[in-house]
């Protein structure tokens, strides 16, 4: 679900107008694991619930997970989350239900409004690592602190959707490629063990978006803002020189020189007496979002009333379990969304087999990826290969296969049509990022839900010269196999 969106608050022929004991008033969106309603409490307190679609509620596996992960976050206290109230697991339709907190995500504030003053910077920081420090002393991880997931409150900022945290077992952290680009550590854009420190690093990247209103790795697709946090370093130009010190350790690719979440709460510990520490526009949001909130009808609507139309623009969902922006092996596109595209998988990692491994001299079984930014959803498998070069020679080569939109587009430096050999690849087109060795090649041809892609990246020691005639050569063997 998109924050930045308005949404129609009328309940559909197919929407349920009760869900436990909570009446559903209005919709406020859609995530990327379900439904998000509106609703009242039996005492008729404004509340979010969130039900689970249909196909995954036929997953046991995600069953299992969802109840692990909803009876974790319930542990959770503190002042600056948004508590879920009550969650059925086992229901035909899991469903939870969190605190209603009406008010814009950070990511709407600073994108309407400019970013925030050093004040309330300094508010932000101490609510969110007050907030963290509530989420770690219950055993889990975030994962996916991002401004959208940051609901910015007249007393304080509230940190939301737990969707892809983890409980710890233990001493022991958790790996799996899941998270939102520019808001991901370094270990996580690697699929490598995240913890505690995982979240100080998004932590230092919402801060810096709050005060210069973008990530300190900057824009653009998935891929390349993941090869930038891992490669790269963070543009922290904005941010209040006292705290520059600080939030570069935030941002240190070593998990163990990030500050703990109690440096956090230290740095920026400061006293929240009301509403003033918002500048006056967003102030007038939260009064904007609590009035419609109030306005919702007590009781059903009568037949007539159940035809206006309200606009509600989306607020705090609390836990949305894999949501908008995450990193997910989820199902994509969404059932009813867009032609069918063949029975082919519409998981990329589902066209390997050993010839392959063999022709390609794929040395792993496929790393499966993708993300969900709203307007852009792509999912991803990422071999690696021995065609460039030797892995004990440091000259390890990886290909990429993504579905994604019509608009995707892999390579976006210096981006020009390649000449390379295309033939079986109908309606391909192949492109580089340099007028004779490119660095990054991109073998890319339409289908009915978009556009597949095979994509390589590396140094221009490994790609150069015969590159792109190997990506034309691997697509050349996935294509078969791919949705068209």
């Amino acid at each position: 679900m998109s924050d930045r969106q308005n949404v129609d608050s009328q309940l559909g022929a197919g929407d349920p107008r009760r869900i436990g004991s909570y009446r559903t008033v209005a919709r406020l969106g859609r995530g990327g694991m379900g439904q998000v309603y509106l609703a009242r409490s039996p005492g008729g307190r404004p509340v979010a619930v969130k039900v689970v679609a249909p196909e995954l509620a036929d997953d046991p596996e995600f069953r299992r997970r969802f109840a692990l992960e909803t009876e974790a976050a319930r542990l959770v206290g503190g002042f600056y989350t948004a508590q879920v109230v009550e969650a059925a697991p086992d229901d035909a339709r899991p469903w939870l239900v969190t605190a209603y907190i009406p008010g814009p995500s950070l990511q709407q504030a600073v994108q309407d409004y400019g970013p925030l003053p050093s004040d309330a910077l300094r508010v932000l920081g101490s609510g969110l690592a007050e907030g963290l420090a509530a989420i770690h002393r219950s055993g889990l991880v975030h994962r996916d602190l991002k401004p959208g997931n940051v609901i910015l409150a007249e007393d304080g900022p509230r940190v939301i959707d737990f969707g892809i945290s983890r409980a710890l077992d233990g001493a022991s952290a958790t790996s799996s490629i899941l998270g939102t680009p520019g808001y991901m550590s370094p270990e996580q854009c690697r699929g490598e063990e995240t913890g505690h420190a995982s979240d100080i690093f998004a932590f230092g990247c919402v801060l810096v978006y709050a005060v210069s209103g973008r990530s300190p790795y900057g824009e653009g697709n998935g891929l390349a803002l993941q090869y930038r946090t891992v490669h790269g370093k963070p543009d922290l130009a904005g941010v209040p020189e006292e705290l520059l010190p600080f939030l570069t350790r935030c941002l240190d690719h070593d998990p163990e020189r990030r500050p703990t979440v109690e440096e956090a709460l230290a740095t920026f510990t400061t006293p929240v007496g009301d509403a003033s520490w918002l500048p006056d526009p967003v102030r007038a949001m939260i009064e904007h979002r609590r009035a419609q909130a109030a306005r919702l009808p007590p009781e059903e609507p009568s037949r007539g009333a159940g035809r206006r139309r309200r606009t509600i623009l989306v607020a705090a969902a609390g836990m949305m379990l894999a949501g908008a922006g995450a990193w997910t092996a989820s199902a994509w596109p969404d059932r009813g969304e867009g032609p069918p595209s063949t029975t082919r998988s519409m998981n990329p990692c589902d066209v390997l087999d050993n010839k392959l491994i063999q022709d390609h001299q794929l040395t792993d079984t496929g790393s499966p990826g993708g993300y969900d930014s709203g307007a852009l959803r792509v999912r991803t498998c990422k071999w690696a290969t021995a065609e460039f070069g030797s892995a004990e020679d440091g000259y390890q080569g990886y290909y990429t296969l993504a579905y994604g939109p019509a608009s995707l587009e892999l390579v976006e430096r210096n981006r020009h049509r390649y000449p390379v050999d295309l033939k079986g690849l109908s309606g391909a087109q192949a492109y580089g990022d340099a007028s004779e060795y490119p660095h990054a090649c991109e073998v890319t041809w339409r289908t009915s839900f978009g556009r597949a892609t095979v994509y390589a990246d590396q140094p221009s020691t490994l790609i150069g010269g015969m590159g792109c005639d190997n990506v034309a050569d691997f697509a050349r063997s996935v294509f078969p196999k791919a949705p068209m």
